[in-house]
């Protein structure tokens, strides 16, 4: 994969970069229901993984929305081994072939495109989850994107817009 480049973002819609782990992959304790499912990427290895059962409808939505990017330790695996069990289109989604450092790698990929950023916890991320050029979500490890309030999430990703638009001297 040390070749691998994203495609560039389509730019008709804000970018979402989703992380697997606590986000549709829970581990340990759950406050959410889940179902354990095997998946597999290319018949090659299967894994037994905790989903929240609202995932698949969660990420259908943000779809809708948002050009989906993954960003973890899944890599080129992610859209491969979660498609059949979350319904994800047949085209995978691009992925940033980034584990740690995932600020930067969005940024460059994003390149002034507004963006958002759902994760876990994450100890790569200095300071405070404020950022002026995008939207960080942090979701609880126990309920991951079960717990994620898309409306709280529009409204930022809105405001966001609205700014950048102020910033380059456009209409909204």
């Amino acid at each position: 994969m040390a070749k691998y480049e994203a495609r560039s973002p389509r730019g008709d819609r804000p970018l979402l970069v989703l992380g697997i782990s606590d986000v549709v992959v829970l581990e340990g304790e759950t406050d959410v229901p889940v179902t354990v499912h095997s998946v597999s990427a290319w018949g090659r290895w299967v894994r037994e993984v905790a989903i929240p059962d609202a995932a698949a409808p969660g990420i259908r939505r943000l779809s809708e929305r948002y050009e989906i990017v993954w960003a973890s330790e899944w890599g080129h695996n992610a859209h491969t081994a979660f498609a059949p069990v979350l319904g994800l289109p047949d085209e995978p989604w691009p992925f940033l072939p980034v584990q740690f450092d995932k600020l930067d790698a969005i940024r460059a990929y994003a390149d002034g495109l507004p963006w958002g950023w759902v994760d876990g916890p994450v100890v790569d991320l200095h300071g405070p989850g404020f950022v002026e050029d995008g939207v960080i979500v942090r979701v609880e490890p126990t309920r991951g994107i079960a717990g994620l309030d898309v409306h709280a999430l529009d409204q930022e990703m809105d405001a966001l817009i609205a700014r950048l638009h102020a910033a380059r001297g456009e209409a909204g």
